[in-house]
């Protein structure tokens, strides 16, 4: 032993082998395969080898390692333990390249012990556990990466084809770590990049390269670095070897990565130059990827510094492009002046082409499977990319893009703003059929919406907005331009701007004046500094054309303006514009200025509501002229005005005669005026007036004339010769049915409402003894009410005239007032005999509902109305009686269903409905004309029993009798037939358990596939409507059921997207897709039937999708979606990340849940792919991204590509 330490101190390398060699032989001779453990843990020889493979000598510590592995080569050592002895020794290693040469070795004895002729090699090591050596050694000392590089260099370019053949599954996991990893980014990885690109490419090397830039990161700068370098390496490569196949994947991808090098502050120019050779390949395949690359680095125009422009303008021309590119030619500068011209040349070219691109190129990229491989591992990406290719589809058929584009619309908000540059090209079409202009219409108003959310955008859309309204043709799509011009003024950058192109309309007169006093009004409620320019038209009596703008419209659009102010902004400029309606109300005397003067008033009720001016002394002013003034406007406004008088009462005389005054014009109104409007103004307005604020001498002697002076007030004749208008200081109740009598019949409904409103106001204020009369029976009349009573004015008259009619009322008239005692009180009316109904009953048709209805309402105070009642009820024959007075039952049964007993209504619902069901029994939905079915009787006696399910005044009693009749027809009605839909929708208003009894799987002898497709109608419409806090919950047993019936997958898995598409996007969302993953595993794990764990997961994919809103981007919304398998996995990626990006605390569920199905090997390979590409999509959250998340997920080496 003296000898071997002597040759080893020595550092020479022939005694240091020498001295190794002895130990490698005394080893050998003293090794008995029996006590093969024993002698690895006792031999001293072997102790001391492994001692100096830690020497801080080269030459030792190399030479020891190499006699390790010569003893494993000779069946001393074994090679997991040996491996196991070097990972022990890295803490004192003085020499890594000595281990990292041994690992390499015994790597390839591994490999070679562990080949299976016909099987294909699989490595033991990956990245977490059994972690593969060279990543140990990296973790220790990441300075070894060169040692490990060259070990990895050796085996993959080795002479021996068994070694090299399987070298990059034997480093798999190294390649991953060393490319991939986000702890690792200072990791300079490029030489194995290169490494990799320069191997023979197969199936292997196609795999590998693919799996490490799919994990590149870019959530910071380093790993953006990291992987702009990754992918310029491999896009050099391709151009280099001509693969256009992958040339065309990569554009798209570097476009997005030039994205984020601007928003991280990263110079973007070295990826433009790239993309610039992709385009210079001789490949004309690079044209389906041109508009989607264009379009996605239009969205670095917003962002990008004026140094970077000149490149990126050299690339390409699209719409989007240039509308996103108006803004740096609308603000020209020094430093930009060399990437200007270059865009001017893009808006040239763009102008002078207008033919019409219709080549589906877009869809010639799903052929390309290196793209589709990378496409959804960024989901904006995706985004772009589906939307692009729909746009392709259905660009030639306007119908079906307005359809889109409607469903794009309804889409959360954070989506939209992903469009919008997509939105601002389509503004930018240059497709001038008229079919075409609703669409472009529609994209600009979603374009404007996204600027009501997000206002930096407006100034891209500013620009854009200008260049239409200069080169459009349609001059309906350049009004709305216009109209949206000052919009843009929200943010301040753009003011400027918008009143230099306001100014200029104004000053060359091009538009109408009073099209433009609308501007400047809108232009000053979205800048208030801008109200002086406004302020400066409304005072110029010169402005507009004398040849083409009328006066009136230019006074109305000027009072239409004025009283906006007023209502928005009247505490700072309301004082300001008193002149300016003064001016209004006195210069428009004509009739065609009596619009203006109409709104002019309305300004001036805005100024009354917030105390700038008096009413008093304005009234004062007003009334000698407008009092007399005979136009209807004016008449209207003038009443709308003094509706605003009773709720600004202040306690003064001077205040009392005012409301005396206003309230007796507002009654010479309503009896003077032959005008309905004018009347039903005047009523609206004098029903906000208490009784008490005018007397009996106010009110029209055409109203009074019956009115006598009671018996108390004639003790002496001289007494009884006085008028009651000067006597009486209350309003008798004789009145009002003399209002009814002699107003215009024309606007009877407005005398209705105005006596309604007053009626309301007086049995509110009973008290209960009212309901209590002091006689047995029901009082004969409603005489023990106040004289002033407008409840016993008119109910009496009614009675009279029942019982004994005159020729003076009109039936009209009658039943007006009918309608008045029959509306819908926060009490009844006081205790009186109805028994006048049935002679009012007998007058016609026009008569029954409301009788039916007033005794409905008294049935719990007048025994007169029950008997009514049920002498009506039980007198219905569906059979015999017309349909009219069958619908009549069912249009007040909101009414019945309060005070009816249940026995009484039980039978004729239930024969009516019968009868009617009897008609559609066998009608289809399909064959029945959309407009016909609201017309079916069945169809709509069912639309009255759901009005009154709905209402909560309907009696508990009543409520259980409807929900047993709705609960019967459950099996009879049929999933086509024309009544299902609305008997669905009436189910949805039945109490909790009647609709578990109907739909319930659980509470089923068993589940056929008719019950299941019903009961899913009804819980997916419980759903959407959102009758409970958590209503998707109301899915979950239909999802459970439907496991096990195949032939209904397809029904329910689209009930269910359209369900979850309504479902807002809030916790009680998230909270059941969590319960749903659950229900999954509970499925994989108890679930023998692999369609039954496919469904569940379609189930899961759909839903997913459905509540990101990513459904809106197919044309054919969620029916797309379910006809193909291919389009909803391809969706689920970047639905996932829209959730989880805006679910951030649920990822660490949803990602191991798409871990545990991604390993599943007993369901749909498509799932599994589409889980595994989900997890790609997500690895820029910050749970993935976290060394033990992404070191698991990783892990798992199923071919998923």
């Amino acid at each position: 032993m003296e000898e071997i330490e002597y040759k080893l101190k020595t550092n020479n390398s022939v005694l240091v082998v020498n001295a190794v060699e002895k130990l490698i032989s005394n080893i050998q001779s003293k090794f008995k395969p029996l006590e093969k453990q024993k002698f690895v843990l006792e031999n001293e020889d072997l102790r001391f080898l492994k001692e100096k493979c830690s020497s801080k000598e080269t030459v030792v510590s190399l030479t020891a390692c190499q006699g390790l592995l010569t003893l494993v080569e000779i069946g001393v050592l074994e090679i997991a333990r040996t491996m196991s002895t070097m990972i022990t020794l890295l803490p004192t290693a003085q020499n890594y390249s000595a281990i990292i040469s041994t690992m390499g070795g015994l790597l390839v004895l591994d490999l070679k012990s562990r080949l299976i002729p016909g099987q294909q090699y699989s490595c033991q090591f990956s990245l977490k556990n059994p972690q593969h050596p060279f990543i140990t050694v990296l973790e220790k000392n990441t300075n070894a990466v060169e040692d490990v590089f060259a070990q990895i260099h050796a085996l993959c370019t080795s002479p021996d084809y068994t070694i090299s053949s399987n070298s990059l599954e034997l480093f798999r996991a190294v390649f991953l770590w060393m490319t991939c990893s986000p702890q690792h980014s200072d990791i300079n990885s490029s030489r194995l990049w290169q490494l990799l690109l320069s191997l023979n490419q197969n199936k292997n090397q196609e795999q590998l390269l693919l799996e490490c830039l799919s994990w590149q990161m870019t959530w910071n700068q380093k790993l953006l670095i990291r992987a702009f370098s990754a992918y310029s390496a491999v896009t050099d490569a391709m151009i280099y070897q001509q693969k256009k196949e992958y040339v065309i994947a990569l554009v798209p991808i570097l476009a997005r990565i030039s994205n984020e090098l601007i928003k991280n502050g990263l110079d973007p120019r070295a990826c433009y130059n790239l993309i610039e050779r992709c385009f210079a390949l001789e490949a004309p395949e690079l044209k389906m990827v041109a508009g989607l690359a264009v379009l996605l680095l239009s969205e670095n125009l917003s962002i990008s510094p004026a140094v970077y422009l000149h490149e990126l303008f050299n690339l390409l021309a699209l719409s989007s492009f240039v509308a996103l590119s108006l803004q740096w030619l609308q603000f020209p500068s020094c430093l930009t002046a060399n990437a200007l011209k270059v865009a001017s040349k893009i808006i040239e070219v763009y102008q002078m082409n207008d033919a019409c691109d219709t080549k589906l190129l877009i869809a010639n990229l799903q052929a390309n499977k290196i793209f589709q491989a990378l496409i959804e591992t960024d989901s904006h990406l995706s985004i772009v990319f589906r939307v692009c290719r729909n746009w392709e589809r259905i660009r030639e058929d306007p119908e079906k893009i307005q359809m889109w584009l409607e469903s794009i619309d309804k889409v959360d908000m954070n989506l939209k703003l992903e469009l919008f540059p997509f939105l601002f090209g389509l503004v930018l079409e240059k497709n001038y059929d008229e079919m075409f202009e609703e669409v472009w219409i529609k994209a600009l108003k979603m374009a404007l919406q996204l600027v009501d959310d997000k206002k930096e955008l407006t100034v891209q859309l500013l620009p854009v907005l200008l260049y239409k309204i200069a080169n459009d043709f349609s001059p309906k799509l350049k009004l709305e331009c216009l109209r949206a011009v000052p919009l843009m003024a929200k943010s301040k950058e753009n003011v400027p701007s918008a009143l230099a192109i306001l100014n200029k309309l104004k000053i060359g007169k091009a538009v109408p004046a009073s099209f433009l006093i609308m501007l400047f009004s809108t232009l000053a409620d979205v800048q208030v500094r801008c109200y002086p320019y406004l302020q400066e038209l409304l005072v110029d009596c010169t402005m507009g054309r004398p040849e083409l703008d009328f006066k009136w419209e230019v006074e109305l659009a000027k009072a239409i303006a004025i009283k906006n102010i007023c209502e928005t902004q009247s505490a700072s400029h309301g004082r300001e514009l008193v002149p300016a309606v003064s001016s209004i109300l006195n210069q428009c005397n004509d009739a065609a200025g009596a619009l203006a003067c109409g709104t002019a008033l309305g300004a001036l009720a805005a100024l009354w509501r917030l105390h700038v001016v008096s009413p008093p002394s304005t009234w004062r002013a007003l009334e000698p002229k407008l009092g007399r003034d005979r136009r209807v406007p004016v008449q209207i406004g003038l009443c709308n005005l003094l509706n605003e008088v009773p709720g600004l009462r202040v306690q003064s005389p001077e205040y009392d005669k005012f409301l005396t005054e206003t309230a007796g014009r507002l009654w010479s109104y309503i009896s003077d005026s032959s005008h309905p409007e004018v009347i039903e103004a005047a009523c609206e307005a004098l029903s906000k007036y208490k009784l008490d604020d005018y007397r009996l001498k106010d009110i029209p002697e055409v109203y009074r004339k019956t009115v006598k002076l009671p018996s108390s007030y004639c003790k002496t004749p001289a007494d009884a010769a006085r008028r009651p208008e000067d006597v009486l200081d209350y309003i008798p109740c004789e009145i009002w049915p003399e209002v009814f009598k002699y107003t215009n019949q024309a606007a009877l409904e407005g005398v209705r409402k105005f006596a309604s409103t007053l009626m309301s106001r007086e049995i509110r204020g009973y008290r209960s003894g009212i309901y209590q009369p002091e006689s047995r029976g029901e009082p004969t009349n409603l005489s023990y009410l106040s004289t002033s009573s407008v409840v016993r004015g008119i109910f009496d008259y009614v009675k009279r005239q029942a019982t004994n009619p005159s020729f003076d009322c009109s039936d009209s008239t009658l039943l007006e007032m009918m309608r008045c005692l029959t509306a819908d009180y926060p009490r009844p009316l006081p205790p009186g005999d109805l028994c006048f109904l049935h002679d009012l009953y007998h007058r016609g048709a026009h008569m029954h509902s409301q009788c039916i209805l007033l005794a409905a309402r008294q049935a719990l105070t007048a025994g007169s109305a029950k008997r009514f009642l049920e002498n009506y009820l039980g007198a219905i024959n569906p059979e015999v009686i017309e349909e009219s007075l069958i619908m009549t039952l069912f249009q007040l049964l909101p009414d019945l269903s309060r005070t009816v007993a249940p026995n009484t209504l039980r039978q004729p619902i239930e024969k009516c409905l019968e009868h009617a069901y009897s008609k559609i029994m066998t009608s289809k939905a399909k064959d029945v004309p959309e407009s016909q079915v609201k017309e079916l009787l069945f169809i709509k006696q069912l639309e009255y029993i759901k009005q009154t399910l709905e209402l909560e005044k309907t009696h508990d009693a009543n409520r259980t009798l409807l929900s047993q009749i709705i609960e019967k027809y459950m099996p009879l009605i049929n999933c086509d037939n024309v009544a299902w839909s609305t008997y669905v929708t009436t189910c949805c208003c039945l109490a909790a358990p009647y609709l578990e009894r109907m739909t319930s799987p659980s509470s089923w002898w068993e589940v056929s596939a008719e019950l299941l497709r019903k009961a899913c109608c009804i819980r997916a419409e419980l759903a959407r409507q959102g009758v409970s806090d958590t209503p998707l919950v109301w899915l979950n047993e239909i999802i459970d059921a439907a496991v096990g019936c195949v032939e209904e997958h397809s029904f329910v898995l689209r009930e269910i997207a359209k369900a979850v598409c309504t479902a807002r996007r809030d916790d009680v969302t998230r909270d059941w897709l969590l319960q749903l993953m659950a229900r999954a595993q509970v499925v994989f794990t108890e679930c023998e039937d692999t369609a039954g764990k496919d469904f569940i997961c379609e189930v899961f994919v759909l839903s997913v999708i459905a509540a990101s809103g990513h459904a809106s981007l197919e044309p054919g919304g969620i029916e797309d979606l379910v006809s193909s398998s291919q389009l909803r996995y391809a969706a689920l990626p970047a639905a996932l990340a829209a959730l989880v990006g805006h679910w951030g605390q649920c990822a660490p569920q949803i990602v191991e849940w798409l871990r545990h199905t991604r390993a599943l090997r007993d369901i749909n390979a498509k799932v599994r792919r589409a889980c595994h590409r989900s997890l790609l999509a997500l690895r820029h959250c910050s749970y993935l991204a976290s060394a033990n998340v992404w070191v698991r997920v990783l892990n798992d080496k199923q071919d998923f590509n």
